[in-house]
This record gives structure tokens, C-alpha cells and sequence, in this order.
């Protein structure tokens, strides 16, 4: 049936081509922007699933590029290190030949303090961006210290549901630091450290005394008349803690013929005194005794105390001389020759070296036996140096300081440390152990040890092999103990730099897979969207013509009424 007012062919054709039109507009979009899905109303979820795996993607890239901050960063650390570690080998091998008999020390010294300027030119200029790992500015010591040292690089970027996480990789600028303004760096001393305690350290005693006693030298012969006498005060154990005891000798010919079974008078050799003043100190019961002092060759004599007075001191005074012979001579008893020991107590001493601070982590220990007491073990740590020397910080600075901790610490044990000037000496307490000489009490101190093991002392530039007291060895030590954790460090961060290289070739082989995931998910396959476009212009043609003859036959009806 035709229709003036309905032309159901025309509409029939319209449609069918304006399918096709929506068809070839949609084909052409995806030739010309190459995406399948542009925007969310192609494909929501698949529009939304890619767009976040570009986000993701652009976000893995940047941490490649923090990768590649990071591992220069690092790569300049380990430069420095590598570049240390080498200078620090020369100054090893100049302390090693300084060593040797006869090298001029001084000069030596002038080419490890130019070494020690390389290695700190070294570690100033091993800085990145801003970033010097090897020469620090923090105000605590790196050893001690609570402050976080650590920096973070970037080393990761993943989504786990809904949900992004950035990891990092730590290193830490404690163990790679070389000097640090507070302290603490691989070429500074350990905070705990002792060193010799002060000069305590190699302390070892192990003393006992003897009598008091003078020596003289005989200055006879001599022939003693009738008349003739030879007169003197001997006083015998006087000391500190006691006045001792006087006699009057008073030697004649009867004496010196007694003695010697002779009837002369004659004091002929050292020999002979000797055996006339022993026999009167026998005779007349005085607590003294007379005998050879090879020392002296046969003209030494040496007057000693028995120590059988009853006194607690052990000494010899020789005093109030007087002589019937010619110049008044006592044949050199008024004159003491070589040592004159008197009131001897076992002892010791040590000359205070400088002062050292006992951590909180350290402790010193010593072995200490007085007298007939058994062997007792004494320790110290800060809380003792802070209370015997009414102080906070643990610093022993002074020999006088020295020898008052050791005093608190060692309460009980009968040990008394005094000072003088810049020597502590170590005895027995002789308000406990008055007596002298041979019965004196015993006195041992030693084994000073701590709990620390082995502690560096010195910083590299604290280096000085020209000082008499130097210790090339000890030296030796402690710059092979830096070397070890110099390579320690250097190995540390050879193995970050390795591994941030080979998370940076990750990032970007995973940008690489995300990007080629999106395409697969949004991209057009051009070779098909050609292939359609082609036949839909075709069509686009057809339905044209199609919807030109439905028109026309509107133009056929209306010649029937002409």
C-alpha cells in the first residue's frame, strides 16, 4: 500500500542508515585516535582498569628516576670509600716501615699527616646533589647517638587492592661515614673506648719489702788504745706509726778484741767492724745486726734492723757521733753510702697518662690481694667514677682523681691509692698494715681489664709516631681496624648501588609490560578497523541510494494526479 503521509521505505532506509553512519563515525574515531576505548562510555571497566595502569605506570617511572638519583648518590659514596681505602692502605705501609730500626720518624710523620689530608679532601668532596655520605654533621657521636641516621631511596612502587605502597631501601650513614662533627666516624675513636685507663691499665703489682737498713763504706784500718772509744746513738724502727727505740753503742778495745779473738785493738777490714758491731749489738741486746754488702765491694758494711723491737717500724738512724780517734772518725759509719731504706712498704705506681671518661657501657675490673687476705675482684663503672667523684659524666681527669675512685671502689679490700702531683702509688692501708719492711703486708694489683674487647682510641689524625711514648703498633692496630670497617662500608654500599641498578632495569621492564597490558585492554586493531571502515563507507553509499529511490517513489504517486 502507498502512503502520501507514511513513506515506510524512506524511514526504513533512514534507519538503516543512520546505523551505519554511527558505525563508520565509531570505526573512524578508533583509525584516528588508535584506542578502542577512549573514554569511559566505550567500556567503563576496561576504560577504568587502564587508566589506572597508566597512573600506575607514570608513578613506576618517577621511581626510576629516583632509582637512577639514588644510585648515583651511592655510586659517589662508594667512589670516595674505594678511593680511601686505598690512601688509607699507603698510610698502613708508611707505619709499617716507620717501625724499622733507624727511619727517620719526623719525616715519616710529615707524609702520613699529607695522607690524612688526602683521605678528609676525599671524604669533603664525595657529595652528590647535596648528599655527602662520607663526612657528616650531626652533633651527636655516630656510635652513640639516638637519632635516626638512616636516609631512604626509593626503591619500589606497588598497588596491592586498593591500596598503593612506595617501599625504600636504608642505608645507613653511621657505618658510612668517615668524620662526623660529633664524633663517631669510621676514622674516629669508639665513644667506649678507654685507651690505657689513664696509664691504670698496665698496672701489676706484686710487692713485698724488707728491713730497714743503711749502707757505709769502712774507711779504717784503725787501732784502738785503751782509751780509745768509738760512740754513737742507733735508734732502731722509728716511723711514721712509731718512735722506735734508741741505744747508745759505745765500742773499745776490749770490744774489738773480743769480737776478733785479738788483743791489738786493730780494726783491720770492713770484715773486722763488721763482726765488732755485731757482737756488740748481740752483747747488748739491741735490735739491729750488722753484715757485708757485696754491693760495696769488701770495704760495704750495712747496718739492718732486726725488727724484733717490738715497733712496727723497720728502720736504722745512726746518729750523735763521737770518736776518741784521730779526726773524730767512726770509719764511716757518720756517713751513709748508697741507699738508706727505711720503713720500706710493698708498693707500686703509674704515671697518670691523661684523662678518659667510662661509658655507660664499660667497665673496669682488677684483681687486688693485701696482705693475708685473698685475692678479690674490684670493678668500676660510670655509676662509681660519678659517685666517688661527685660528677655526672663518668670522666676520671686527674691522677688525684685516679686514685680516689680506685679508693671507693676498693673499700674493704685493705688497698690505698695515693697522688702525687701526676703519680698514683698503690699500697697497702697502714692504718691497717702499720708494720714494715719484711713483715709489711703483701701487696698485689693486677690484671686491669674491662668488658670491652677491643675499642678504637684514636682518630686517624690523632696519629703522632714522633712522641717518645709513641706506639707504632698499637697504631698498627687501630688503623687496621679502620681499614675493616672502611671495606665493611664500601662493600655495603657496592651492594645497594648493584641492587638499585637492578631494581631500576626492573622499573623498567614492569613500565614496559604495564603499557603494553593497557594497549592490549584499549588499543584498536587497525588492520580490522580498516578493513571495517572500508565496508561501512560501503554500506554509508548503499543506504544513501537506498533512501534516494524511497523518496522517489513519493514523486511517482503525484504523477498520477497530474
Amino acid at each position: 500500500m502507498t502512503s502520501i503521509l507514511t513513506n515506510t521505505g524512506a524511514i526504513s532506509a533512514l534507519q538503516t542508515l543512520r546505523a551505519v553512519n554511527a558505525q563508520l563515525s565509531q570505526t573512524q574515531g578508533e583509525v584516528a585516535s588508535g584506542l578502542r576505548i577512549a573514554d569511559a562510555a566505550d567500556n567503563a571497566a576496561y576504560w577504568s582498569i587502564a587508566t589506572t595502569m597508566r597512573s600506575d605506570s607514570q608513578a613506576i617511572s618517577a621511581v626510576g628516576d629516583a632509582l637512577n638519583l639514588g644510585s648515583a648518590t651511592v655510586g659517589v659514596a662508594y667512589a670516595g670509600l674505594d678511593s680511601a681505602v686505598s690512601v688509607l692502605d699507603e698510610f698502613k705501609a708508611k707505619l709499617v716501615a716507620a717501625s724499622e730500626p733507624g727511619v727517620d720518624r719526623r719525616k715519616v710523620q710529615k707524609e702520613l699527616d699529607q695522607l690524612n689530608g688526602q683521605i678528609e679532601s676525599i671524604a669533603a668532596s664525595a657529595s652528590f646533589n647535596g648528599q655527602n655520605w662520607l663526612k657528616t654533621t650531626y652533633t651527636d657521636n655516630l656510635l652513640d647517638t639516638t637519632q635516626n641516621l638512616k636516609t631512604e631511596l626509593v626503591a619500589s612502587f606497588a598497588r596491592t587492592g586498593g591500596s598503593v605502597e612506595i617501599s625504600t631501601m636504608a642505608v645507613d650513614l653511621g657505618k658510612t661515614s668517615l668524620l662526623n662533627t660529633g664524633g663517631g666516624g669510621i676514622l674516629q675513636k669508639e665513644p667506649w673506648a678507654l685507651g690505657d685507663i689513664g696509664g691504670f691499665r698496665d698496672v701489676s703489682i706484686n710487692s713485698f719489702a724488707h728491713n730497714g737498713h743503711e749502707d757505709h763504706n769502712f774507711t779504717g784500718p784503725a787501732t784502738l788504745s785503751p782509751t780509745d772509744s768509738i760512740s754513737f746513738d742507733i735508734t732502731v724502727d722509728s716511723g711514721t706509726h712509731s718512735p722506735g727505740v734508741t741505744a747508745t753503742v759505745t765500742l773499745t778495745k776490749a770490744d774489738v778484741d773480743a769480737a776478733l779473738g785479738t788483743t791489738t785493738g786493730t780494726i783491720q777490714t770492713a770484715e773486722d767492724y763488721r763482726r765488732v758491731l755485731e757482737t756488740y749489738f748481740q752483747a747488748n741486746s739491741i735490735p739491729a745486726t750488722a753484715y757485708s754488702n757485696w754491693s760495696h765491694g769488701v770495704n760495704g758494711i750495712e747496718i739492718g734492723s732486726k725488727e724484733t723491737s717490738g715497733e712496727p717500724g723497720s728502720s736504722i738512724f745512726l746518729s750523735n757521733f763521737s770518736s776518741t780517734l784521730a779526726g773524730n772518725t767512726a770509719l764511716g759509719l757518720e756517713n751513709p753510702a748508697g741507699l738508706d731504706h727505711d720503713n720500706m712498704y710493698p708498693s707500686g705506681s703509674l704515671s697518670f697518662s691523661g684523662a678518659f671518661q667510662v661509658h655507660r657501657t664499660a667497665s673496669i675490673s682488677f684483681d687486688v690481694a693485701i696482705g693475708p687476705h685473698a685475692v678479690s675482684t674490684v670493678t668500676i663503672d660510670r655509676d662509681t667514677v660519678n659517685t666517688a667523684l661527685g660528677i655526672t659524666n663518668g670522666t676520671v681527669s686527674t691522677a688525684a682523681d685516679l686514685a680516689t675512685v680506685i679508693n671507693f671502689a676498693a673499700s674493704g679490700t685493705d688497698l690505698f691509692a695515693s697522688a702525687t702531683g701526676n703519680f698514683v702509688q698503690f699500697g697497702a692501708d697502714q692504718t691497717v698494715f702499720p708494720d714494715a719492711g719484711n713483715r709489711a703486708a703483701h701487696v698485689y694489683l693486677g690484671n686491669v681489664r674491662d668488658n670491652l674487647g677491643y675499642a678504637l682510641d684514636f682518630d686517624l689524625a690523632e696519629v703522632d709516631i714522633t712522641t717518645p711514648k709513641a706506639d707504632i703498633a698499637h697504631y698498627l692496630e687501630g688503623v687496621d681496624f679502620m681499614l675493616q670497617r672502611m671495606t665493611d662500608a664500601a662493600s655495603n654500599l657496592g651492594a645497594t648501588e648493584n641492587r638499585l641498578s637492578l631494581q631500576s632495569e626492573f622499573a623498567k621492564g614492569l613500565v614496559e609490560t604495564l603499557d603494553t597490558g593497557v594497549g592490549l585492554l584499549v588499543d584498536a586493531d587497525l588492520d580490522e578497523a580498516s578493513a571495517r571502515l572500508k565496508a561501512e563507507q560501503t554500506r554509508q553509499q548503499l543506504g544513501i541510494q537506498a533512501l534516494s529511490i524511497a523518496n522517489s517513489s513519493t514523486q511517482n504517486l503525484l504523477k498520477l494526479f497530474q
